[in-house]
């Protein structure tokens, strides 16, 4: 479209549907035409066969003749006219949906493209979710341990415990942090990925 938004496929649907009237308006069109045209040919031969009786033609008849085939040659130029606009229109009409048709084909590879980002990021999802597991295992462990230590010769007393129980906690909430940014890229192409399908 004119404001390069992505045209859905009911509006390509309408505008193949308007195409089809239009080439049936044509082929109706070019039917009456003919048909207008053998009746003028039937006129013309009524008035050459009345020509060479003129002895027996009326004036008013002859003239009557020439008024009906001046009206029909009149109608026949404005079929015409209408045939040749429907044309332009189904011309206009076909570069329409062909530029649309490539917009469809552009957005579908692009989607395809998203469509594997997702599947790595889903991976990516899947291997942080296992780490933070594990690291929540790892830290229940400790923190049995720890409160064990602690009975045992008391947990302010050991610098070395409390450093290490300080270095999982950070790790754990680095996990944490990485997990949702994954989690947050995951919404967002699925939104991308989705948005496309609907059109």
């Amino acid at each position: 479209s004119r404001t390069g938004k992505l045209l859905p496929k009911k509006v390509i649907d309408q505008f193949e549907q308007a195409e089809k009237k239009k080439d049936e308006e044509a082929e109706r069109v070019r039917l009456k035409n003919i048909n207008l045209k053998m009746n003028v040919k039937k006129l013309e031969n009524n008035l050459r066969a009345k020509e060479q009786l003129a002895e027996g033609l009326h004036l008013i008849d002859f003239e009557q003749l020439k008024i009906e085939n001046q009206t029909l040659n009149e109608k026949i130029e404005e079929r015409n006219e209408e045939l040749h606009k429907l044309r332009k229109k189904n011309t206009t009409t076909v570069q329409v949906l062909t530029h649309i048709k490539e917009k469809l084909q552009a957005v579908q590879a692009d989607n395809s493209v998203t469509r594997g980002k997702l599947g790595e990021l889903d991976a990516q999802l899947s291997a942080a979710r296992d780490h933070l597991t594990k690291l929540k295992r790892e830290r229940e462990a400790q923190r049995i341990s720890n409160a064990a230590l602690k009975q045992k010769r008391g947990f302010a007393n050991s610098s070395l415990l409390v450093s290490d129980y300080e270095n999982r906690k950070q790790k754990l909430q680095a996990a944490k942090a990485q997990l949702a940014e994954l989690q947050e890229r995951h919404a967002i192409l699925e939104e991308t990925i989705n948005a496309a399908a609907g059109l």
